[in-house]
């Protein structure tokens, strides 16, 4: 007859069923800190980024997209939420150069701007490349290259976290666009001190300026830092034709290209110097005003987006949203603003999940007001930059409550769309930032 070697049958189960229990909430913890994400679901929305996994808390999450096609990660491009990172992760363009050449891409919430590591960054960082390559399986996560990129507030912690993790670092995009080791940093304060030993010697760098939004002041410690350091790899691009908010398929394919030369050569020992932008066109063969490319290719690259043909004479755009007219104050960071309460539902006390609104651009006199009379819009283009809306169409919008990049600490919290005119032979090419607020 066989016996129990458990005494106490009840008291057993009883431990039975209170372990069953925690393996319960442990599952149920799991599933509100790693998210696989549908590409199903995703890909039926226009413009919507297609995640593999989140890891973190809702505000704070990590998202990440794997290489399609392809079993193994070589880099992973790895973006802090600011704003116009969001524009590499909607576009098909980008992110079919990225499927090729086996680059993943990261969006991270509530990155640290200045790569301070005495605030936790660097721990959260390793745990964030530790969780990713748990959650999806890839465990060559864990050592892959890392490409950080950050626009605007986040534009200095890409030349930091080179600094602090140079081994690591495949190269550096800094996009609207500070310079290594600024005195001017995107987000307002002082910046960090690198201390003797600490250099980014022959990593790939790539800050990127605006034309429009051009400050010399900025520029200047770019080059002071290349003559400073002959063995860094500085390269700049003037995003000719273009501001502060938006990022063009011609940029996009840039940056591309410039991730694809690094891949290739991660620590070139050669390169070609190439002079920096100039307003009048001109060239020079200083050393002191030349930033350093990877070869002939990537200067000519340069240069053709500097040569592009185009007139001298300015025009302005603007619109219209869903019949409202939208209020241009020039003293703004975001110049056009557009409370999106003006066209809900008189009796809506929040946005309606499924509620859409239609932007209707056009050419206008300085005051982006009042319309030039006469003129053809339909090279006007509509362009999402961040925030809760799927582009349905060229010029139709809809309200996303499932939002990826929803932050209730987040400086920018509304929708943020450019509105983009090419230039000809006659006119400059128009960029115009609109921001749409939204109720609280």
């Amino acid at each position: 007859m066989s016996q129990s070697v458990f005494p106490n049958s009840d008291f057993f189960e009883k431990i039975m069923f209170g372990m069953r229990v925690i393996h319960l909430i442990f599952l149920l913890y799991l599933s509100t800190s790693v998210v696989a994400y549908s590409a199903t679901d995703a890909e039926s929305k226009s413009n919507y980024p297609v995640f593999d996994c989140a890891i973190g808390e809702q505000g704070k999450r990590a998202f990440l997209r794997l290489p399609k096609g392809n079993s193994e990660v070589k880099a992973i491009l790895y973006c802090h939420q600011n704003m116009t990172e969001e524009v590499l992760f909607r576009s098909k363009l980008f992110t079919d150069r990225m499927d090729s050449l086996d680059v993943a891409m990261a969006f991270v919430q509530q990155g640290s701007q200045n790569w301070d590591t005495a605030s936790g960054c660097q721990e959260r960082f390793d745990s964030i490349i530790s969780g990713f390559a748990s959650a999806t399986g890839h465990q060559e996560i864990n050592t892959a290259p890392i490409i950080p990129f950050g626009h605007s507030a986040q534009a200095t912690f890409p030349w930091n976290f080179a600094a602090w993790n140079p081994q690591r670092t495949l190269c550096i995009i800094s996009y609207h666009g500070d310079a290594p080791r600024t005195n001017l940093c995107g987000y307002g304060r002082a910046n960090i001190e690198w201390g003797r030993t600490r250099n980014i010697d022959s990593i790939p760098g790539l800050m990127i300026e605006g034309e429009y939004e051009w400050w010399e002041a900025r520029v200047r410690p770019a080059l002071a830092f290349r003559m400073m350091y002959p063995d860094s790899r500085i390269s700049f691009l003037c995003d000719a034709g273009r501001g502060h908010f938006d990022l063009g398929e011609d940029t996009q394919l840039y940056i591309a290209r410039f991730i694809e030369k690094s891949l290739a050569d991660p620590r070139p020992a050669g390169g070609e110097l190439y002079s920096r932008w100039n307003a009048d066109g001109s060239e020079s063969i200083d050393p002191h005003d030349c930033f350093w490319y990877h070869d002939r290719e990537m200067v000519d690259r340069t240069r053709l987006r500097y040569s592009a043909a185009h007139g001298d004479v300015p025009r302005y755009v603007s619109a219209k949203i869903s019949g409202q007219t939208v209020d241009y104050d020039s003293t703004r960071h975001v110049r056009m603003l557009f409370p999106l309460r003006k066209v809900l539902p008189t009796s809506a006390e929040r946005i309606p999940d499924d509620f859409e609104f239609t932007v209707e651009p056009f050419f206008s006199n300085a005051d982006r007001i009042s319309p030039v009379a006469g003129s053809d819009t339909s090279d006007i283009k509509v362009v999402l930059i961040s925030g809760p809306a799927i582009q349905t169409g060229p010029y139709t919008f809809r309200y996303d409550p499932d939002y990826f990049g929803l932050d209730p600490k987040r400086l920018w919290s509304g929708i943020t769309l450019t509105l983009e005119a090419p230039g000809d032979s006659t006119y400059m090419p128009a960029i115009q930032e609109l921001n749409i607020s939204l109720p609280h």
